[in-house]
């Protein structure tokens, strides 16, 4: 009976475990396309203002860049 109560206890910790890891790992991939999102974005910026300077564009110099 002790060994049963055990083997039960030990399921029920790596069910948990097992869950808690799921749900870590939803989060990260939640980040990551947070992340992914505002690099695309920032990335986006910088070419945007880059090409504004070749082209010799002032709009660049009047939002304070």
């Amino acid at each position: 009976m002790v060994f049963l109560f055990l083997y039960v206890d030990q399921v029920v910790r790596v069910i948990v475990i097992q869950k808690t890891l799921i749900e870590h790992a939803e989060k990260l991939c939640q980040v990551k396309a947070v992340l992914e999102e505002q690099r695309t974005f920032w990335n986006g910026a910088w070419r945007k203002f880059f090409r504004d300077i070749q082209e010799g564009s002032t709009e660049a110099a009047e939002v304070g860049w």
